[in-house]
């Protein structure tokens, strides 16, 4: 930790479908104490509520600071939500409904508290710190046990009617495929996400097909670590590598047809999947984007990697924590 820090501090949480990290952040974008827990997802409300309020615990011990001295708490949560209410509405990816996260914390810890898509959190972060710098008109889609996106044009996040704007990992790009998990078929998050691999990858293990990665998959759960999926994709391992090319060919139909109908400056792609697999699982999104962007013909819009990896949504949640409570 820094001998002396940049106030008035904020903290930022990431809640993902399979970790939640924290992180107390100074005005300089510092993170000052971290922490790393595993979401219970299926578990329910109070366990995940319970982990969330340790890794926080956990962040401000390491950054040496109480909770009394936050300026506000930043969430970046799996949507539909409830912004204004800070609730989850629910979560294909979590095992909640009309979940009031936002409220729930705030009593726990006595500090103002907002909720926003996590994705949306983790984008804003890239946008003003990360990967986007420079631009204001953006698409980031995350990568991970699900697919998120969020979307800025001239440099404010699109929020949509609803606030619930930027769910792309629920555009449909094969009709009939795979159910995703939040009820329909065919969603870009069922045939691209590190759960949709997963369970491609069992599939292939089913069928007596060999691979590495057989023990790897949680034969309860069907849950598979990115870095195991990179490790198997590096050494060669045949399903690892058909399994990568087919999600990574969905995700580039999913992003050519948003540049289509958006025309952004930039596509940024983060998230757990992307940033364990690298550039050569970027190389294949790429490959698989440009053939349908009628858009852009010329190849101007860039599709690059997120450069602030776990971080983002806890530095973005930490943002807007600042910009809500601190200024």
């Amino acid at each position: 930790m820094p001998s002396t820090f940049a106030g008035p501090l904020v903290a930022g949480i990431d809640l993902g479908g399979t970790k939640v990290l924290a992180g107390v952040v100074d005005a300089e974008h510092r993170v000052l104490g971290r922490a790393k827990r595993v979401t219970p997802a299926k578990e329910g409300a109070s366990a995940i509520l319970a982990v969330m309020l340790d890794a926080l615990a956990e962040a401000l011990s390491e950054a040496g600071v109480p909770a009394g001295q936050l300026a506000g708490l930043g969430i970046g949560s799996p949507g539909p939500l409830d912004t204004e209410a800070g609730v989850i509405l629910f979560s294909p990816n979590l095992n909640v409904k009309n979940f009031a996260l936002g409220p729930d914390i705030a009593k726990a810890i006595g500090r103002p508290v907002l909720v926003q898509n996590d994705v949306r959190v983790g984008g804003y972060g890239e946008f003003r710190l990360g990967a986007g710098r420079g631009f204001k008109d953006l698409i980031v889609a995350f990568v991970g046990t699900g697919i998120g996106g969020c979307f800025i044009k001239d440099g404010a996040i699109v929020k949509g009617h609803t606030g619930n704007a930027g769910e792309v990992g629920h555009i449909i790009v094969k009709a009939g495929g795979p159910k995703c998990g939040c009820g329909s078929r065919g969603c870009l998050e069922a045939l691209a996400s590190k759960t949709a691999i997963a369970r491609r990858v069992t599939k292939m293990i089913k069928r007596g097909i060999p691979t590495a990665l057989k023990s790897k998959v949680d034969q309860k759960t069907g849950r598979l670590k990115s870095k195991e999926l990179s490790a198997a994709m590096m050494a060669g391992d045949v399903v690892a590598i058909e399994e990568i090319h087919r999600a990574a060919h969905f995700l580039g139909l999913g992003l050519a047809s948003l540049i289509n109908v958006i025309g952004p400056q930039v596509v940024i792609i983060g998230g757990g999947v992307a940033n364990a697999l690298g550039a050569p699982y970027l190389d294949l999104v790429r490959a698989s984007t440009r053939p349908h962007t009628l858009a852009d013909r010329e190849g101007k819009i860039a599709i690059v990697a997120g450069t602030l990896g776990d971080d983002a949504a806890i530095l973005g949640g930490a943002l807007l924590a600042r910009e809500r409570f601190a200024n």
